[in-house]
């Protein structure tokens, strides 16, 4: 819950700052880059704390059976020069 009260001072804070037609480099540079930062911060924040799990076979990115390599079938790719697998 800090994180996204932290992320939502940001926002706002940044927000006050923004003037696009300004000649301050801050507030026509910096301020939308680091309101860009807080709302990806923020996006990112909402997807872990409430994303859906849709992995359905529970495989896992790092994990899982990729190329059916895990279970001791005939994959054989080695040796031979002619590019194996």
């Amino acid at each position: 819950m800090k994180s996204f009260l932290f992320n939502l001072a940001g926002l706002l804070g940044s927000w006050q700052f923004i003037e696009l037609s300004s000649n301050s480099p801050l507030n026509s540079v910096l301020a939308p880059i680091v309101f860009t930062g807080f709302l990806i911060s923020s996006v990112l924040w909402f997807i872990v704390k409430f994303g859906v799990n849709q992995r359905s076979n529970g495989a896992t990115y790092f994990g899982g059976d990729v190329g059916g390599h895990g279970h001791g079938g005939g994959g054989d790719c080695g040796g031979g020069g002619d590019g194996g697998c």
